[in-house]
Order: structure tokens, then sequence, then C-alpha cells
């Protein structure tokens, strides 16, 4: 049954622009109610479709805390005050994603997922970082891929068209947010290595990829037999295979994201693309009209003329 077109208790939005604006970097302070409304399987009623997307969420709250870390650690440093200031709405915009993952997983936990065993990994790998141009590189390879997965979810919004309507508008909002500040981390880097030869910037920048990417991979696999376990989803061969149907076939996200991922290895990858412009106009489009028309249903009936 489809969500009524109600805000959720706890949920409010503020400064969802719409296409018209202007500015790169839009911090929305947006508040969605998943807290109040923790749902099991809220896309398609698929187990590991939803499994999936739960997990990136696991990764968010330690993983946005440690990018605002990398990026403000050289924000005074930088010549390019452009550049810091692009770093602070990216800042902003990251604790929004921030506080509305931790009440995300916290939802996650209402419905009895093992949380803490799934986000110790990623506080472990994440805090064993001192080096902060280590730190950098690792920051630029996992904004490059939430970036593709951002690109990929606006070029195909059918994927999250039977999603319970709360946690669709979540990573749709949060899709775009990262499409909007994809850049920074990359120009930050740039701009923090000046004495390095192209050589060296590019194998730090990429040895750093294949680090984040394998274990991603790892996370995310042992992640998903510990939501199987609380649904009650046996995780023999027809479970695996079913992963790989959905991830390389039906919707196949990997199959959509590989050429994306795969760029970064390029000696002169540029993070923009050329329809960012036309996919950030229409996320922006559909973010406002969503909230308007939630707004609208959500206000008061004016009193009937005597």
């Amino acid at each position: 049954m489809a969500e009524p077109q109600v805000m959720r208790p706890g949920a409010h939005w503020t400064g969802a622009a719409p296409a018209s604006d202007d500015e790169d970097i839009i911090p929305r302070d947006i508040r969605f109610g998943i807290l109040e409304n923790p749902t099991r399987q809220w896309l398609d009623g698929d187990f590991h479709k939803t499994a999936l997307i739960d997990g990136l969420s696991i990764f968010l709250p330690e993983g946005e805390r440690y990018f605002i870390r990398a990026l403000k650690y050289y924000a005074p440093k930088l010549p390019d005050r452009q550049l810091a200031a692009e770093i602070n709405g990216y800042a902003v915009q990251e604790a929004f994603h921030t506080r509305e993952h931790e009440e995300y997983n916290e939802a996650l936990g209402k419905l009895g997922y093992d949380v803490e065993a799934m986000e110790e990994p990623v506080r472990k790998t994440l805090r064993s970082d001192k080096i902060p141009i280590f730190r950098l590189a690792v920051t630029c390879a996992i904004e490059h891929l939430t970036a593709t997965l951002s690109t990929v979810t606006l070029r195909n919004p059918q994927f999250l068209e039977n999603a319970a309507p709360a946690y669709r508008r979540l990573w749709m909002w949060h899709a775009l947010e990262e499409l909007e500040h994809k850049a920074v981390a990359l120009h930050v880097f740039k701009a923090a290595t000046p004495k390095y030869s192209g050589f060296k910037r590019y194998m730090l920048r990429t040895m750093a990829f294949n680090a984040v990417a394998w274990t991603f991979l790892v996370i995310t696999l042992r992640n998903l037999t510990l939501f199987a376990k609380v649904d009650g989803v046996k995780t023999g061969p027809r479970f695996w295979a079913r992963l790989l149907w959905v991830l390389f076939f039906a919707p196949g996200y990997w199959r959509k994201c590989a050429p994306l991922v795969l760029k970064y290895y390029l000696p002169g990858f540029s993070p923009l693309n050329k329809d960012d412009h036309e996919l950030i106009r229409k996320g922006r489009d559909w973010l406002y009209r969503e909230f308007t028309t939630l707004e609208a249903a959500s206000a008061p009936a004016a009193p009937a003329a005597e």
C-alpha cells in the first residue's frame, strides 16, 4: 500500500531549492522521519535490493565525519579561498547527511539489526588512518564511489520508484547533494599536492581507491549476511545467485556503476561529467516538487466560509 502523501512525525524540510537556483553547493536541512517509521524491505519488498542500500547507510555516519576532518585539515592552508568556501559548503551538507544517517541506522536497530556489529569494522578501518594526505586520498576514493552511485540513481530514478516514500526522498536528496559537491575532494587533493609529480599523485589516488574498494566489498558482503540472519533469509547458493542477478542483470546496479567507477583509473580523470548540470537541475526540481507537494498536503484545511 502506498504511503499517504503527508509528512511523517519528525520530518521537515528547509531550502529544497528549485531547479533555477544558481548555487553550486546547497546545504539543505531536511528531516525524513525514518526513525519514527522504520520499514523492513522497503524497496519492492525485496531483501537484496533493500539490504544493499541499507548497507550503504552503515558506512555513512563515520565516513562523513571522516570526510569533513580530511578536508577541513587543508582548508586554512589553501591559497584558493573559493575552494576553501566550497569545503565549508561541503562540510555543512555532510553534517546534515551524518545526522540523517545516524537516525537511519538507529531505525535499523529498532528493526532488530545489530547495527553496532555492522559499524564496528567501518570505525576500526577509518580511525586507523593518521596521515592527512592519505586520509584525503581515501576521501577522494570514497567520494568517487558515492558520486558514481548518486549519478546512477539520478539517471535511473525508476530504481527507487517502488520504494517507501520517506526512504526514496532521503536517497534522492543524498544523491543530489553528493553530485553537487563531488569535485571538491579531488580539487583539494590537487591543491594539497603541488610538489607531487603527476605519477606520484596518480599512484596515491589509485592505490587508495584499491584499498577502499576492497574494504567496501568485504564489509558489504559481511553485513548482508547479518541482515539476512535477522530477516530469516538463508545465505546458501540461491542467496548469492540472487545477489549477482540484482547487481549485474536486473536492475543491474553494478553493471551501470562499473563504467563510471573504472574511469577513476584514467591518468587524466576528472570528476565532472558532461551531464552533471542537467542531472543536478533535474534532482533539484524533483526535490522541490516533492516537498512542496508534501507541504501543501500537510497544511491544515482552510475553514469553510459561513
